[in-house]
């Protein structure tokens, strides 16, 4: 098979990349993956400037385009993958749900997008001054939809962005994460030899801080959608109010699970095994602790430990194994502190090999620990005693409140709502589960607080609503 062309970022409908040179480096054993450079200050901003008004692009030729797309990709299939995973570390058979699963998407776009039409509110109709008028609500494209994408997830994520924003109307800036720059580059090919109807996606590399600000500066109409850390989500939130820019935010999960006494322990064991290595542990859904009922906690304890510790880490280029890379020493390093200052047992792992880091359980952590608060990012998770009032007062103080999970076969139809009600702030909640799987047109969001990102059809999050008042 010939190596893929690789022609740069992707700026609307020619590329570029003129400005500092990068070489990327994978995580499972150093060896470089690709070297590119990002854009220069002036194709920045030239970006975010040149963009004329996009006509609406109809279901036909979006059918026509997604179709095209998806042939492109499959072409593309083995770089991808190969791609993927020299810079995630992730084990084969993840990238090959990552895979499969972003195929799938473009392939099941049009349908699953008819199928989601919203149905607005009744009109409003009034007597003013005795004039007959009506006010109804409309939905309308932003113009274009900048999106700080993250690097755990970068071609599912990117695919659905992209689509979303091109059946509402808008534009798409895709700004890749560095360390996912021969992935940003196969994409901006596949989009390019696809034929984006009006030029209107744009795939690029450069850094995430000069990004959101050429995003604040633009004279365009802009939503941005972040993707990534909690620790800058509020700094990005507050620069684009003050720069009149729409925004929402996802940031950090910590999926905390309770287990009723009604749950197998073995099956408990391997929803939690499963939960907290999948992906190496690294997404917002990971499964980062759990408490189980006194009841049955010994017996899901020793069952956990045992399937962790059957798990083998290693290079998932050249082993075969269960757990893989993670993406830096500073990563690693941070999950082993977060165990050892959590004031738990540490029962299995707890030690790193430079960034891999062993599958680790710990036991009883102190509740304010960070560990419990805030969780962490690799394959490890904590354990303790509990009934499910303490579930209720635990999940109160989680710093990041994505999800939750809920192990309690035959859970009725007022259990359910009982928990709807006692887990304030969850975004999703998991029953019977593992919360770490999610289903590619599954309604997405971030947690409430911030009011950022409600759940939702993703490519609802992607129009404005306008109150229109006419004369009838």
């Amino acid at each position: 098979m010939s190596e893929p062309i690789l022609r740069g970022s992707l700026l609307w409908n020619r590329f570029g990349g003129q400005g500092q040179k990068i070489t990327q480096y994978s995580p499972c054993d150093g060896s470089e993956i690709v070297t590119a450079r990002l854009l220069s200050g002036d194709e920045l901003a030239s970006l975010l400037r040149e963009m004329s008004p996009l006509s609406p692009i109809s279901s036909d030729d979006s059918a026509h385009f997604t179709a095209r797309l998806l042939a492109e990709l499959q072409t593309l299939r083995a770089p991808l993958r190969e791609a993927m995973q020299l810079e995630t570390g992730f084990i084969g058979s993840d990238c090959d749900e990552l895979i499969e699963a972003s195929f799938a998407y473009v392939e099941q776009f049009v349908a699953q997008w008819k199928q989601n039409e919203r149905i607005e509110a009744a009109p409003v109709v009034y007597d003013a001054n005795g004039q007959a008028r009506r006010i109804r609500l409309a939905r309308t494209a932003w113009g274009t939809i900048a999106v700080v994408l993250p690097q755990n997830a970068f071609l599912l994520v990117g695919l659905t962005v992209a689509l979303s924003a091109l059946a509402t109307g808008n534009r798409a800036v895709l700004r890749a994460p560095l360390q996912s720059a021969r992935s940003a580059l196969l994409l901006a090919e596949a989009f390019a030899r696809a034929g984006v109807p009006g030029d209107a996606v744009s795939v690029v590399l450069c850094k995430a801080k000069e990004f959101v600000g050429a995003v604040c500066d633009s004279p365009q109409p802009i939503l941005l959608h972040y993707m990534g850390s909690s620790g800058h989500a509020a700094g990005i939130l507050k620069q684009c109010f003050e720069a009149g820019k729409g925004a929402i935010a996802d940031g950090t999960g910590n999926v905390l699970v309770y287990v009723d006494e009604s749950c197998e322990p073995a099956i408990a064991a391997q929803i939690l095994a499963n939960g907290a290595t999948r992906y190496n542990g690294q997404t917002c859904t990971s499964i980062n602790g759990a408490l189980i009922h006194p009841a049955i906690y010994p017996d899901v304890r020793d069952a956990l430990r045992e399937k962790l510790a059957a798990l083998k880490c290693g290079n998932p280029l050249t082993e075969n194994v269960a757990v893989g890379a993670l993406f830096d020493d500073a990563q690693a390093q941070w999950c082993v502190e977060q165990m050892q200052n959590s004031g738990g047992k540490i029962l299995l792992g707890g030690t790193r090999d430079g960034n891999y880091l062993a599958p680790s359980l710990v036991e009883r952590p102190e509740w304010k620990s960070p560990l419990v608060r805030e969780g962490l990012f690799g394959p490890a998770l904590w354990i303790d005693i509990g009934l499910e009032a303490s579930f209720e007062g635990l999940w109160l103080t989680n710093k990041h409140p994505l999800c939750a999970g809920i192990l309690a076969p035959g859970l009725s139809a007022d259990l359910k709502s009982y928990w709807l009600q006692n887990l304030p702030n969850a975004a999703r909640i998991v029953f019977n589960g593992d919360p770490s799987i999610e289903h590619i047109f599954e309604p997405w969001g971030g947690y409430p607080p911030s009011g950022a990102n409600p759940v939702g059809v993703w490519h609802e999050k992607y129009t404005r609503v306008v109150s229109i008042d006419e004369k009838i």
